[in-house]
């Protein structure tokens, strides 16, 4: 969505106790709205579901009634709460594109996917489908409800025996699971520094030694300041520097449903093994 959507931001219900209650000021706010947001979708009742990112790098979902040029703010909370009401609007997330990335598509067609398989981050759920259907002991996990629910539809809709559990990609060492095949499909990147290490950290807890870690995110080629941080390789390869090996780091695409005019986004396809 453009940045001029909206050209002021009109705060009279919000209240001392919302601030309080979900650790989101109005300073906060107004970066989302006005400087850089990044999805927008129709909400219930009249509102909008806007998504932005604040300077100092937290993912905000913003609930508007759009009022001409201004918004007016009827709640705000950080997606790391919010992560459901993607899935609940009238329109997908630019990410939950229906089917898998085609990145991963040749990665299964060439066999990687075998073993356990954990996806720590699954929407809707088309990549471990994807796994499964190669024969994998496929599991996802995921903090939406509403995006588990739909994924337990397909795998009983394609007749696939693949595992979804509501769960944090945060803590992934109260999972209790040993995986060969990790799977992250631009989760790793929405995360700010403090949470990025923890979840570096939960991924080396749940694959085991010589198992592998296949990671797509935003890269430092995709123009704009829009949607997730972009990495550069180094980046990358610093966030994987002890006791990983990053075999490979290769340019490459996010599919997208259609965003800012553009339906790709430029990525980073790394193939990290766990020593």
């Amino acid at each position: 969505m453009p940045h001029a959507l909206f050209k002021a931001v009109r705060t009279s219900n919000w209240s001392d106790d919302h601030v309080g209650l979900h650790g989101v000021s109005v300073d906060e706010v107004r970066e989302a709205v006005l400087e850089r947001p990044y999805w927008s979708a129709p909400g219930q009742e009249g509102t909008t579901l806007l998504y932005g990112l604040t300077f100092a790098g937290r993912h905000l979902l913003v609930v508007v009634i759009p009022e001409g040029e201004e918004a007016s703010v009827v709640a705000a909370r950080d997606m790391k709460e919010a992560w459901d009401d993607s899935y609940t609007g009238e329109a997908p997330p630019p990410w939950d594109i229906g089917r898998p990335q085609p990145a991963l598509v040749r990665l299964a067609d060439a066999g990687r996917f075998a073993g356990r398989v954990l996806d720590a981050g699954c929407g809707t759920g088309e990549h471990v489908l994807l796994a499964a259907s190669r024969g994998a002991d496929a599991t996802g996990i995921d903090l939406a409800p509403t995006a588990i629910a739909h994924a337990r539809a397909k795998a009983a809709e394609r007749g696939l025996n693949a595992r979804f559990e509501i769960a944090d990609a945060l803590d992934l060492p109260r999972q209790a699971r040993t995986a060969d095949i990790v799977i992250d499909s631009g989760v790793f990147h929405v995360f700010d520094d403090e949470d990025r290490a923890k979840y570096v950290a939960g991924l080396a807890a749940v694959l085991r030694p010589g198992g592998t870690c296949y990671l797509m995110c935003f890269s430092d080629r995709q123009p704009g300041d829009w949607g997730p941080r972009r990495f550069r390789a180094e980046e990358l390869r610093a966030e994987f520097s002890d006791g990983w090996s990053v075999e490979s780091l290769t340019a490459d695409t996010f599919d997208l449903n259609l965003i800012h005019g553009v339906t790709q986004a430029q990525a980073w396809l790394a193939v990290i093994v766990r020593r």
